[in-house]
C-alpha cells in the first residue's frame, strides 16, 4: 500500500480498532471500504518507519482527530466515545509495532535504562555500601552498583539509586507492561534486599569481632598515637569470599612507619594498610586477622553468599539483556 494521503482517517482507523470496533463498524464510521481497514493496519505495522509511526499517533494527534472526526459523528455515541478516549499512543504502538521495544517518549528516559542496567551488572557481595555505618543520621552514599544501604530504626534498608528518580515508577511500570522479563522485577527486588541483608549481617559480625578481639576501633582516619583498624574487617570478609573451603592463610606483614608507628598490610599489597598502631598492637592484630580468616573461610554462610551471588547473576541476566535491547532501540545502534 502506498502512503495514504488522509492521515486523520488512518489514525481514526487505528484508534477505533484498538478501542474494540470491528472492521465493519469502522468502515461504517469512517465511510471507507472494509478492505481499506486491513490495508491501513498493515501499512502502519509493517511499512511505516517507527519514528513516523510515533509522530502519526502522538497524544496531540489522537486528541485532535477525536475532537474533529469522532465527536461530531452520530454513529459514535457517548459509550463508544468513552472507549475511544482511553486509547493512548502506547496502546497502539504496543499492538501494531511489536518489532520495536520502545513506547512513545521512552527515549527521554534512556538514562534510567542505562543506570538500571549498570546497577544490575555491578551488584556484588563485596559492594562497599554494606560497610555503611548504621544510624548515623546522614544520607547514605551511593556505591559503584548504585546501591544505597542504611539502617533505619534497626531495620536494614536497601535501595537502588536509580529508584530515587521521580520518573522511575512510570518507567518500571512500562517495563513490566511491555516486557515479560520485568513481570518478576518486584520479586527480584525483594531477593536483592535478602541478599544484601545476608552480606551485611556477616560483614558487621566480622567488624564487631575484629574490634573486640584486637582491642582496636575501626576508623577510616588514622590518628597519631592511636591504633586503628582501617580495613581489617573488609579484608577478612573478602578473603573468606575468595578462598572459601580452600584453607588458604593470608600472608601478612608488619611494616614500620616511624619509630613509634607500625602498620599491617598484605605481603603482596604493602600499600593496602589494614591497620595502624604500635608494634604490639599490630602483632596482636595480625594474629586475630589470621585466626578470623581461618574461621570464616570455613563458615557455611560464606558459601551461602557465594551461591547467592551466582543466583543474583542468573536472575539479572534476562533484565540486562532486555535493557540492552531497549538502549540499542533508542540509540539506533545495530
Amino acid at each position: 500500500m502506498e502512503a495514504p494521503t488522509d492521515i486523520d482517517k488512518c489514525l481514526a482507523i487505528l484508534v477505533l480498532r484498538r478501542a474494540g470496533f470491528s472492521q465493519d463498524m469502522v468502515a461504517s464510521i469512517i465511510h471507507c471500504a472494509k478492505s481499506t481497514i486491513g490495508e491501513v493496519e498493515n501499512w502502519f505495522s509493517k511499512q511505516l518507519s517507527y519514528s513516523k509511526a510515533i509522530e502519526l499517533c502522538s497524544e496531540a494527534a489522537i486528541k485532535g482527530m477525536i475532537d474533529i472526526d469522532l465527536v461530531p459523528c452520530e454513529e459514535v455515541d457517548k459509550k463508544l466515545l468513552e472507549k475511544v478516549m482511553r486509547i493512548t499512543p502506547d496502546i497502539i504502538l504496543r499492538h501494531y509495532r511489536q518489532d520495536h521495544l520502545l513506547p512513545v517518549k521512552w527515549q527521554e528516559a534512556m538514562d534510567l535504562a542505562v543506570q538500571l542496567q549498570s546497577s544490575m551488572a555491578n551488584i556484588s557481595a563485596k559492594d562497599w555500601a554494606i560497610w555503611g555505618l548504621p544510624d548515623t543520621g546522614q544520607s547514605p552514599l551511593t556505591s559503584e552498583a548504585g546501591l544505597r544501604i542504611w539502617m533505619d530504626r534497626g531495620r536494614l534498608v536497601v535501595r537502588l539509586a536509580v529508584e530515587q528518580d521521580n520518573r522511575f515508577p512510570l518507567f518500571i511500570t512500562r517495563l513490566k507492561t511491555l516486557l515479560t522479563e520485568f513481570k518478576s522485577y518486584d520479586q527480584w527486588r525483594e531477593s536483592l534486599t535478602d541478599f544484601v541483608s545476608l552480606c551485611w549481617a556477616l560483614a558487621h559480625e566480622i567488624w564487631s569481632r575484629a574490634e573486640n578481639e584486637t582491642g582496636l576501633i575501626l576508623s577510616s582516619i588514622s590518628v597519631m598515637g592511636k591504633g586503628h583498624l582501617l580495613n581489617v574487617p573488609k579484608f577478612i570478609y573478602e578473603f573468606a569470599l575468595d578462598n572459601y573451603t580452600y584453607g588458604k592463610q593470608p600472608d601478612l606483614q608488619i611494616l614500620q612507619n616511624d619509630p613509634y608507628s607500625y602498620s599491617l598490610a598484605p605481603g603482596d599489597l604493602p600499600n593496602y594498610v589494614l591497620a595502624i598502631g604500635s608494634e604490639d598492637e599490630m602483632e596482636r592484630c595480625k594474629k586475630v586477622t589470621i585466626s578470623l580468616t581461618e574461621q570464616y573461610t570455613k563458615d557455611e554462610r560464606i558459601g551461602e553468599i557465594n551461591a547467592k551471588v551466582l543466583q543474583v547473576r542468573e536472575q539479572t541476566a534476562p533484565f540486562q539483556a532486555a535493557l540492552s535491547a531497549i538502549v540499542k532501540e533508542a540509540t539506533g545502534d545495530s
